[in-house]
This record gives C-alpha cells, structure tokens and sequence, in this order.
C-alpha cells in the first residue's frame, strides 16, 4: 500500500494512506490518551482524550477517527492539549459516582490509571451525583451505571463481535444510560449469550462478574483484540 509523509510531534514518517493518526501513532511508538478505543472494535471518537493539533486547522481533532493525509504536521502533547486531557478526566468522574475505594476495579481500572497519567490530584468541578442504577438480574454478571463513562466498548463489542446486539443508547446528557434489549433488565434479555466480552472491554467498574468483590477485578480487554485478530486472518 501507499505511503504517504507526515510529521507527528516533530518526527518525520512515513504512514500507509488510510491510516488513522491514532493507529499512526501506536505504529510508530507515540502514546496517546484513549479510553474509548479498544484495537478490534470500529472507533467512534466518544471520549475525546485522543484530540491532537494538526497544523492549519483551529479546532482539535480526534485522533481514532481522523485520516493521515499528505504532509500533515500534527502534535500530540502541547500544552493545550494536557490542559483538556485533564478536565476531560476530571469530567469523567464528576459525571458519575466513582468511588475508587470500594470499587470491584480499584487497582485495576483505565479511567484510574488516567487519573494519574494526567496528574490529577483533585477534581475542580463539582460533581453531579446522579440517580444511577445497579442491574444485578444476571445471573452471572453486574451492570452498575453509577461507574460507566459512556466509552460504548460493551455496545460495539456486542454488535461488531458477538453480533448479539444487545446493548444500546437511551437518553442525552446526564441522563444517558447504556441499555440491555431496549431498556429491560439484562436478566431478561433474549439476545445476550453471557459471552463475557462486555465484561472484558469495559474500561471501569461499570460491567463485572457477581464471583469479586473490591478490588479483585481482573479483564482482560486484549482478549477481544486477539480474537478479532484471527478472525480476520482466518478470513
């Protein structure tokens, strides 16, 4: 495949046309902050850590769904950007109710690990403390809204790799909510399988199995990656 020269905090490359600048970036050693992004799954931008400055446009773009284009000088670590990395975390768990302590993921949790990745000692806004539910129908498994950030992992790994299409989006702003079977409890679904995966992608303490307790959350979201991998060489 083609490629195409672009410059990526000062580093010259060369990347294959129809690349992402995300998967520019893993490819060529660059971390960025993603938590939506999960490698296997379609990317639909709803985080917005991974916004960069690209050179000539004003406003910041997300890096999992802009495309490379030819002689693009793009930066993914100025100021600026820290400075929306950082209330964009601070967002995330004033949105919700996390308490990190007595959370089953406390140790072993993305948006913790993003916490001090952005230096963020304090939350500077004030928190919203909604009315969030915990759906314990499920025999095997524990839905607590009060944790879920909204990144949509468990929506697409549902749809684009179990292909069971059970979770789905209702409402707007605060009081959006991830959804099993059009908004029934997920204990009386008709599609989930109890595949685990939902589990496995979920970045917080939002989805886990009713066998741990605090801080003994373990997933594994390379597992889908992997899967999704072979599939395609399979293919």
């Amino acid at each position: 495949m083609a490629k195409i020269p672009v410059t990526i905090d000062d580093k010259p490359l060369e990347v294959e046309t129809g690349r992402t600048i995300l998967e520019a970036c893993k490819e060529n050693g660059i971390e960025i902050l993603t938590m939506c992004h999960l490698e296997g799954i379609g990317d639909v931008g709803a985080c917005r850590l991974c916004l960069v400055e690209i050179e000539g446009i004003n406003k910041l773009l997300p890096a999992c769904t802009t495309k490379v284009a030819a002689n693009q000088v793009i930066k993914t670590k100025t100021e600026r950007l820290k400075k929306y990395q950082r209330i964009t975390t601070e967002l995330f768990f004033a949105e919700r109710n996390h308490i990190c302590a007595v959370c089953v993921a406390d140790g072993n949790c993305e948006l913790q690990d993003l916490g001090y990745k952005v230096g963020m000692d304090h939350v500077r806004f004030p928190y919203l403390f909604p009315q969030a539910n915990v759906d314990t129908s499920h025999p095997m498994y524990v839905m607590d809204h009060n944790r879920c950030i909204m990144c949509t992992r468990c929506v697409r790994v549902c749809s684009e790799v179990e292909g069971a299409h059970n979770w789905g989006i209702k409402n707007r702003g605060i009081e959006v909510r991830v959804i099993s079977d059009f908004d029934t409890p997920w204990g009386d679904s008709t599609t989930c399988t109890s595949c685990s995966k939902c589990v496995n992608v979920c970045p917080t303490g939002a989805l886990w199995p009713k066998t741990v307790v605090q801080g003994q959350l373990v997933k594994q979201p390379k597992m889908v990656s992997e899967l999704v991998a072979k599939r395609k060489m399979n293919l």
